[in-house]
């Protein structure tokens, strides 16, 4: 049970949850009942069951005054972040019930798991609403269990199961702020025994709840849920993202009272300045039911960003339609980024906060760069460095703190989908190879501040030259520091801006027993970047010279123009770089015999670049230089 260990503790980062309020029918922040500010006040709590089944009755939902577990391995995962978080909140403590706070005492607590506990309100009296949803505030935490809200018309004796948190799978969790609207208006509205529970069943890690209340449905209120991020990496060098096929899809909800018809789901992608349209499609769905909840709807149109220049873009999820006014407009609409650039991958823009492994057991970090089929044999490429960052309080220092770098490939035998991934054996694992290892020892580097360790081949300690069509990871291995004093914790930086899901394995972690696992239980990004280099300024083998010519030389007006000349139609690449080797420009040129080409150069220093292209059977490479005034 190793994953028990990698529960998430942020740090510094600070979630908001956005949602408008509805009408309150019953409950409210000045209602115990609401805000459990007394405990379980008016609600009941029953043990269901335990895989030792003396201890059944024991599996009860508690009172938490901090609104957090007390397990041995989720006890610093953070407390819930609700509106009235300050006064408690009530908890299915799976994580403590099993093994009574104790690491390594699974099986030896009050309740054993698997198991399952019921949390039921009093009897609510809706004879007078005419539609009505449960709202309310949630942190779950999942190793391997099932959460469900289960509503009853007649004061107990029946009751309608309705699944929450479907989509968390084993190993994540939700957000610490997580609130639900879900309706229950064909089982509760215009009844007057209405009673509501919680039950959670299954092995670890919690569920808390807070601020539960009964509130009202707007006629039309459409949400946008979780749109999944299309691109496979936050940033990636124009060298690579050629062929990085954008598809796009979001979790839509019918939060309203009414059905819905012509719902547009629609998605774009925008320009550098956020407004020019560079691709747009959608999907128009011609009812949207009440229950429809959490509804994966994909779009079908594509994006391939191959002719994209270096900058920030964005794409735009929105939905629109159905009939009324819009209850809450804002969650109508969600903006996402990513960036094309020089020479460096990266899986968020920047470090938000931090993640380690609780208890402080050692732990890896890890993410997932591909390299693209655009450049040919002769567009040779180095992995130059790796970027990380640690985040630790006044209380710590990083002096001869370890942190060991990988660069591993993914095998070619490993399936797009990594169905036949092998999660065992760590970095050494049968689905990778080890290509470069590199250890970092701490000085005096400031909290969030960019760690560059060189890379080097293992095999020849020479340069480490990347293949075209491959996956590779980018592995932060961790060291154990089991120091119970919070003020001296080290964290890896992390950011929580992106949401790599339906990506496998784009930002995975590995326990302390060499378990690969998709991801964080919250999906946070690590802070880990690639840099890449051309690997040659030199023709190894050189083309005729009248293949390219560049001119003019010196560039002046801010346009460079190139000629390529073949004796038959060639495939061919070109390629800007500076003196260091980055990488400026890229461009795919396919069946060309002869080509007059202009660039624009105003975005440029004044300064040489050079230009190179290359095909399959050698490059020639010229050196330019660009003058302004």
């Amino acid at each position: 049970m190793e994953m028990k260990n990698l529960i998430t503790l942020l740090i510094l980062l600070s979630l908001g949850s956005g949602v408008s309020a509805q009408a309150v029918l019953w409950g409210g922040p000045n209602d115990p009942n609401s805000s459990f500010s007394a405990g379980l006040s008016d609600w009941t709590t029953a043990g269901l069951s335990s895989s030792v089944s003396d201890s059944s009755a024991n599996a009860k939902w508690i009172y938490t005054a901090n609104g957090s577990s007390q397990g041995g391995y989720s006890n610093q995962a953070g407390r819930i972040n609700s509106p009235t978080f300050a006064n408690g909140a009530l908890i299915f403590d799976s994580d403590f019930l099993d093994n009574g706070g104790v690491e390594g005492n699974e099986g030896l607590g009050v309740a054993p798991s698997p198991h399952s506990g019921s949390l039921t309100s009093p009897i609510i009296d809706c004879s007078t609403f005419g539609s009505v949803a449960v709202s309310f505030y949630q942190y779950y935490q999942n190793f391997y269990s099932e959460c469900f809200l289960e509503v009853s018309a007649d004061s107990g004796s029946t009751w309608t199961r309705i699944r929450v948190n479907s989509l968390v799978s084993p190993g994540n969790g939700t957000t610490r702020n997580n609130h639900q609207v879900i309706d229950i208006t064909s089982v509760a509205a215009n009844k007057n025994g209405v009673q509501i529970r919680f039950v959670f069943d299954g092995d670890y890690y919690f569920w808390i709840i807070d601020d539960v209340t009964l509130v009202s449905l707007a006629d039309l209120d459409l949400a946008i849920r979780q749109p999944f991020y299309s691109p496979s990496a936050y940033s990636q060098p124009k060298t690579q993202i050629c062929q990085d096929t954008f598809r796009f899809r979001s979790t839509i909800s019918n939060l309203g009272g009414k059905d819905q018809g012509n719902v547009v789901v629609k998605a774009e992608v925008l320009g550098t300045d956020r407004a020019t349209v560079i691709f747009k499609d959608s999907t128009v769905l011609f009812n949207l039911g009440i229950n429809d909840d959490d509804l994966l709807v994909p779009i079908n149109g594509y994006f391939v960003p191959n002719n994209l220049d270096l900058g920030k873009y964005f794409i735009r999820y929105s939905l629109a339609g159905g009939s009324g006014t819009e209850f809450n407009p804002r969650d109508n609409n969600r903006i996402d980024s990513f960036e094309i650039t020089s020479n460096q991958y990266s899986m968020a823009p920047r470090a938000r906060g931090g993640i380690r492994a609780n208890g402080g057991t050692a732990y890896a970090v890890a993410a997932q760069y591909k390299t693209s089929d655009c450049w040919n044999v002769n567009d040779r490429f180095i992995a130059k460095d790796a970027e990380f960052s640690l985040v630790y309080g006044a209380g710590a220092s990083i002096k001869n703190y370890g942190v060991q770098i990988y660069l591993l490939k993914v095998k070619d035998t490993v399936d797009t989908d990594f169905s036949n991934f092998s999660a065992e054996g760590g970095v050494s694992g049968v689905s990778t190879e080890l290509l470069s290892e590199e250890m970092f020892r701490g000085d005096d580097e400031a909290a969030y501040s960019n760690i560059s360790v060189p890379l080097k081949d293992t095999r020849t300690q020479g340069e480490l030259v990347l293949t075209p069509g491959t996956r590779y990871f980018l592995v932060a291995d961790h060291q154990n520091e089991p120091d119970e004093d919070p003020a001296t914790w080290r964290f890896h930086a992390s950011s929580l801006e992106k949401n790599y899901t339906g990506h496998p394995y784009a930002v995975p972690v590995i326990d302390n027993a060499g378990y690969w696992f998709e991801s964080w239980p919250e999906g946070e990004s690590p802070f880990l970047r690639l840099n890449i280099e051309v690997i040659s300024k030199n023709d190894d083998v050189a083309l005729a010279d009248n293949v390219l010519e560049v001119f003019p030389n010196p560039v002046v007006n801010q346009k460079l123009q190139y000629k390529l000349n073949f004796e038959k139609s060639t495939n061919a690449n070109i390629t800007i770089f500076d003196l260091n080797g980055r990488v400026l420009d890229f461009i795919a040129h396919k069946n060309v015999e002869q080509l007059n080409q202009s660039l624009l150069t105003d975005s440029y220093a004044a300064g040489q670049y050079f230009i190179r292209v290359s095909t399959n059977e050698g490059t020639r490479t010229k050196l330019f230089t660009i003058i302004k005034p």
